[in-house]
């Protein structure tokens, strides 16, 4: 029987980390692999070294740059492993480094600006703005007073951030309009899963607060095959393959009142709790289902 290694960060404790690694093992089990679980930690090299594992599925999940370590560490002992490799996690990690390699390419992104904490603010872009950390996932760091209009809430805004401990926060300016995100899966030939859209106002965001509420949120995100179907396709696999994603990612695209698509965030490693995170919900609109899913990351790699 072969060997699966599953790798997860146990101290991250947001809903699409910890809560999906039993529903991981369970899907890979059923694709005839004896899996074990195992967190990252000081013990890694020491367990891939004695366990010998055919693949390693990462999971492990960060806010920071932490996260590219597992597949930095698995490509030194060349060790076959699912998801992106270190430096993709490292350029989509980070919001910044995110929207200048797509600048570069002439993808569509936000206007923005970098400030990090004990800098003087310093920015040109008119208002409204939406403040984020520039290094984190799950909507930490998102309410629904990031969407500022006053230079006043800004400042207020900005120093209840960097008292949370977020030292480097991204103000870009807020595209009203409709929210997509956009599931795509492969390596050579990476093909669109499906496209979601989330069910807001132009005006609002997708908050955390909103994502913890998980009935709201279900109903909130639904299948979208409309007319604009082929131009977000268009721009989010160009983002996939600049930042050399692999096996699977996540694109999220604000769609403006012009009717282009920005892309917001690039999730190189995205949540893959079946009834929670985004891909997986996909992946039951199309019937591909989820062990089907994990199925398809794992042979990406075979």
């Amino acid at each position: 029987m072969k060997k699966c290694i599953l790798v997860y960060n146990q101290d991250r404790k947001v809903g699409t980390s910890i809560g999906a690694v039993d529903y991981i093992k369970e899907a890979i089990n059923s694709l005839g692999y004896e899996c074990k679980i195992v967190p990252f930690s000081k013990d890694f090299i020491s367990v891939i070294d004695e366990e010998q594992p055919d693949i390693v599925f990462n999971y492990y999940t960060a806010t920071g740059f932490s996260q590219c370590m597992v597949p930095y560490i698995l490509d030194w002992l060349k060790i076959l492993y699912t998801g992106s490799g270190p430096v993709t996690q490292v350029l989509a990690i980070d919001k910044e480094y995110t929207s200048i390699f797509l600048i570069y390419y002439n993808i569509p992104v936000p206007q923005f600006s970098i400030v990090r904490k004990g800098e003087e603010v310093n920015f040109t872009l008119p208002f409204p703005v939406i403040v984020k950390p520039a290094c984190g996932g799950s909507s930490e760091g998102i309410s629904k007073n990031s969407v500022v209009r006053a230079k006043e809430e800004l400042n207020i805004l900005l120093e209840d951030l960097f008292n949370q401990g977020f030292d480097k926060l991204l103000i870009s300016s807020f595209i009203e309009g409709r929210e997509f995100t956009v599931g795509i899966i492969g390596n050579r030939f990476p093909s669109v899963l499906g496209i979601l859209e989330t069910s807001i106002k132009p005006d609002e965001i997708l908050t955390k607060e909103l994502k913890d509420e998980l009935e709201m949120y279900d109903k909130r995100v639904t299948s979208y095959t409309g007319p604009l179907y082929e131009k977000i396709k268009e721009v989010a696999l160009l983002s996939y393959k600049i930042l050399g994603c692999k096996d699977y990612a996540r694109i999220d695209i604000r769609l403006g009142r012009d009717d282009v698509p920005y892309v917001i965030d690039v999730n190189a490693l995205p949540g893959l709790h079946p009834y929670y995170s985004y891909i997986p919900r996909i992946t039951e609109d199309t019937g591909l289902g989820y062990r089907g899913l994990i199925e398809r990351i794992i042979k990406e790699n075979i």
